[in-house]
């Protein structure tokens, strides 16, 4: 296994909130992890944060007075009472069940408090997570950008880490099973960044197949820049690279031409993948504020898959 590829899982960062969605992200946690080598996961971070929208929830009362009297001790009296009755136990169960199904694996609480997408990227960047782990929410681009969330948040923090967005196939129980990757290619550095993140895992997990995609964008077809024996081109050069790391799935190629987002949308939705795996850009967070990007539409309308997104240097 080239080296390279191993730094995505050795620390994975598993964000979890009291919204339903920790099981669903423990089950996609086992199921990936179980069947890979000792030593290569170092240890699992069980993230929860405390924000006083939390506290106010899980207490029943309105947290503004105590705020602003903060330096008398009634605020942090609370916070201790709801890491007690709420904070502690959560995650004391989550550990319980990696622990039972991940014997192996050493695995870490973690409780941080204030903002969630602001204290997850600090401690993230500050701990040198290389994965984290997260639920979809059911959010619009629009509402991300006013009120934040810890997916976007995270997708878009500096440096090297992939970023797994869990789809609701892992929702389901019985959903455990060698998985179908769909890669999404463009000829690319970032794309290709994708694909070494797809064969590492593959290596790893042994899906039962993959298929490299590639859209040929139809202005791209109009003004010529873009050929598709160009597109062709990169299918052939990525599955023999695939085939040269040893990976003995059934690898396919297709090619499409169209708007990449909504074509990466519909053959993910409709080809019953598992994984999806697209490279991101990195065009800076204003820039992708105002004409967005594909990973960007891509995580907020894909529902059943998991959509992996690369971020490497």
């Amino acid at each position: 296994m080239p080296q390279r590829f191993l730094p995505h899982l050795a620390k994975p960062m598993v964000p979890l909130g009291k919204d339903g969605s920790s099981e669903m992200l423990l089950d996609f946690l086992v199921c990936m992890l179980r069947e890979m080598p000792p030593g290569l996961v170092e240890k699992i971070y069980l993230v929860h944060v405390v924000s006083d929208d939390a506290l106010k929830k899980a207490l029943g009362r309105d947290l503004r007075l105590e705020a602003l009297l903060e330096e008398s001790g009634l605020l942090r009296d609370l916070y201790e009472k709801y890491l007690e009755k709420e904070a502690r136990p959560f995650l004391a169960q989550a550990e319980e069940r990696l622990r039972r199904d991940l014997p192996e694996v050493a695995v870490e609480r973690v409780i941080l408090r204030g903002h969630p997408p602001r204290e997850l990227v600090l401690w993230a960047n500050r701990e040198g997570i290389k994965a984290e782990i997260i639920a979809r929410r059911a959010r619009s681009h629009l509402a991300e950008l006013v009120l934040g969330s810890c997916t976007h948040a995270l997708l878009h923090r500096p440096g090297e880490h992939s970023t797994y967005v869990v789809g609701r196939l892992f929702a389901e129980k019985a959903h455990c099973r060698d998985p179908r990757f769909l890669v999404c290619l463009d000829g690319s550095p970032y794309a290709r960044k994708a694909l070494e993140e797809a064969a590492g895992l593959g290596l790893l997990w042994e899906p039962r197949e993959i298929v490299l995609f590639y859209v040929v964008e139809i202005l791209s077809v109009l003004e010529k820049k873009i050929r598709s024996e160009e597109a062709e081109a990169v299918l052939a050069e990525a599955e023999q690279f695939l085939r040269d790391l040893g990976l003995k799935t059934r690898i396919l190629t297709k090619r499409v031409s169209g708007d990449p987002a909504e074509e990466i949308v519909r053959e993910a939705e409709a080809g019953g993948y598992d994984l999806v795996f697209m490279g991101r850009r990195g065009r800076g967070y204003l820039k992708e504020v105002l004409v967005g990007s594909v990973s960007e539409r891509v995580i907020h309308r894909v529902v059943s898959p998991t959509v992996v997104v690369v971020n490497r240097t």
